[in-house]
C-alpha cells in the first residue's frame, strides 16, 4: 500500500462503521473501543511520542478520516500528527479513584479523530489508554499496534491486504449464494426469539461507566479447567456467555421476553498472524437460548456447545461474509435496521461480547515497563446498553463491563457481576 493510499472499507469495517452511526445518533460519541494498560511506572514518554510519529509515517492510515467515494467508504489519511495526550491524577481522599475517572472522561467526550493515546500519571505508576475507532481496526490489530509502539524492531511491521476480501476472492459465485441463502436462515432463527432486554430505560442523554472483574491465576485457571469441561475445544468463549446468560437469568431481566441472543465476533486472522494491522478482520455467531434453557446449568451448555458444532459443520461461522459483503451497498439506517431488529421489531442483542484473547507482554512490559493490570471498554447502541470484554494477562483473566447509566440499574449489575463470579467458578458437581 502507497503511503497516500486511501483505504477502502471492507464488509467488516461497513458493518461496524453501521454500527459506530447508530450509536452516534443516540448522541454519544461513536464506536469506540479502549485498551487501559495500568503500568508499574511512567515509561518514557519522549520514546512513546516518538513511536506515534513513526507510527503514521509508516502507516499514514492511523491519523486518517472517513471519506464518502460513491455508497462506499473509506479512510483517507491526512498527515495529522497524534499527540500524546498528559493527564494528571489529582491528590486526595479518592485518589485511588482518579485513574477511572479521567479514563472514564477521556471516553465520554466527544471525539472525532480515529485514534487517540493517553498517559494518566498517577502518583507511582499510571494508566496507557489506546482509544480508536472501530471501524479502523479490530482488537488484534490494536494489539499489534501496541506491539508496534513497544518493539525494539518497529521496522519489521509491514502491511498486508485485508484478510476479509481475500477470503470473498477465493470463493466461486455460487458459493457465495450458497453462503448467503445460509447465513439469511440462520439470521431469521436469531431474530425469531424476542430477546431479554438489561435496560430499564432507553431516554435521555447517558454516559459511559465500567466495572472490572479481575480473577487470580489459581481461579482462572479453575475457570480454564470448567469451560473445557462443559464447552471443550469450542474453547471459553461458549462458557462465558452460558454463565453470563445464567447470572442475568437469576437475577431477573429487566425488560424480560422469551430468552437471549448475544452476538460474538470471531477471528478470521490466521493464527498469530502478525499482519494486518488496520482493517477488521471479524465475523458473527450468535450464542442464543430460551429462559427456560438458561434455568439448567449443564444443559444450557451443552445446548449451546450443540449449537456452535451445527454452526460449524453448517459453514455458518463463514457465511455472514457474504451477507456482510451485500450490506456494503445499503445505507447505514437500513443495514443497521437488518443487524438489530427483530420480527418483532426489539432489540436483538441481549448484550455485546467479544472475546479479546491474551494481551501479555511478558517479562519485557510494555516500553520495558511490567504490565500490573488491563481493562477493555467500548461503547454500544441503546439497547443493549451493556458489553462484556474478556481478555488474558500473564495467565490472568480480566472482565470489563462497559454499561450505560443511567440505562443499566447498576444496583441490578451489580447482582449480576456476583452471580456471574459464582457461575465461572461453579464446581461440576454443583
Amino acid at each position: 500500500m502507497k503511503e497516500t493510499a486511501d483505504l477502502r472499507f471492507n464488509p467488516a469495517d461497513y458493518f461496524t462503521f453501521v454500527l459506530d452511526q447508530e450509536i452516534r445518533n443516540d448522541g454519544m460519541p461513536g464506536g469506540y473501543c479502549g485498551f487501559a494498560l495500568e503500568l508499574a511506572e511512567q515509561p518514557n514518554l519522549e520514546r512513546l511520542q516518538e513511536r506515534l510519529d513513526l507510527l503514521v509515517k509508516h502507516f499514514p492510515i492511523a491519523s486518517a478520516s472517513i471519506t464518502r467515494q460513491g455508497k462506499r467508504y473509506a479512510w483517507t489519511p491526512t498527515g495529522r500528527r497524534i499527540e500524546l495526550e498528559l493527564h494528571k491524577c489529582r491528590q486526595g481522599d479518592h485518589k485511588e479513584q482518579e485513574p477511572r475517572r479521567i479514563l472514564l472522561d477521556i471516553f465520554n467526550r466527544q471525539n472525532t479523530s480515529p485514534l487517540t493515546v493517553h498517559w494518566i500519571d498517577d502518583e507511582i505508576g499510571g494508566t496507557l489508554l489506546l482509544n480508536w475507532n472501530h471501524p479502523l481496526m479490530d482488537a488484534r490489530g490494536a494489539k499489534i499496534l501496541l506491539d508496534f509502539l513497544a518493539s525494539d524492531n518497529p521496522e519489521k511491521f509491514k502491511e498486508t491486504p485485508p484478510l476479509i476480501e481475500e477470503k470473498l476472492a477465493q470463493w466461486s459465485f455460487w458459493k457465495k449464494f450458497r453462503l448467503l441463502l445460509k447465513a439469511k436462515r440462520h439470521n431469521s432463527i436469531a431474530n425469531s426469539v424476542d430477546s431479554c432486554l438489561p435496560t430499564r430505560v432507553e431516554q435521555g442523554p447517558q454516559a459511559l461507566r465500567l466495572k472490572v472483574r479481575r480473577y487470580s491465576v489459581e481461579e482462572s485457571r479453575r475457570i480454564a479447567a470448567l469451560a473445557q469441561e462443559h464447552t471443550g475445544l469450542a474453547g471459553r468463549t461458549l462458557y462465558y456467555l452460558g454463565c453470563f446468560i445464567r447470572a442475568m437469568e437469576q437475577a431477573g431481566p429487566p425488560a424480560a421476553k422469551a430468552g437471549y441472543c448475544i452476538p460474538y465476533a470471531f477471528n478470521l486472522r490466521r493464527q498469530n498472524a502478525p499482519t494486518p494491522l488496520f482493517g477488521n478482520h471479524v465475523g458473527c455467531l450468535f450464542a442464543r437460548a430460551t429462559r427456560k434453557q438458561a434455568q439448567d446449568r449443564k444443559g444450557l451448555f451443552k445446548h449451546l456447545l450443540t449449537q456452535y458444532q451445527q454452526t460449524i459443520r453448517e459453514e455458518l461461522d463463514l457465511a455472514y461474509l457474504p451477507l456482510m459483503w451485500l450490506g456494503q451497498w445499503l445505507s447505514p439506517a437500513k443495514y443497521a435496521g437488518l443487524l438489530r431488529k427483530q420480527h418483532s421489531g426489539g432489540e436483538l442483542s441481549s448484550l455485546w461480547f467479544s472475546d479479546i484473547g491474551d494481551l501479555s507482554w511478558g517479562e519485557k512490559g510494555f516500553l520495558g515497563v511490567p504490565v500490573t493490570g488491563v481493562s477493555h471498554l467500548c461503547w454500544m447502541p441503546l439497547p443493549p446498553g451493556l458489553a462484556l470484554l474478556a481478555g488474558q494477562l500473564d495467565s490472568r483473566l480480566t472482565l470489563s463491563y462497559s454499561y450505560l447509566h443511567p440505562a443499566i440499574d447498576e444496583d441490578w449489575l451489580d447482582t449480576v457481576l456476583k452471580l456471574m463470579d459464582a457461575e465461572l467458578l461453579e464446581s461440576a458437581e454443583a
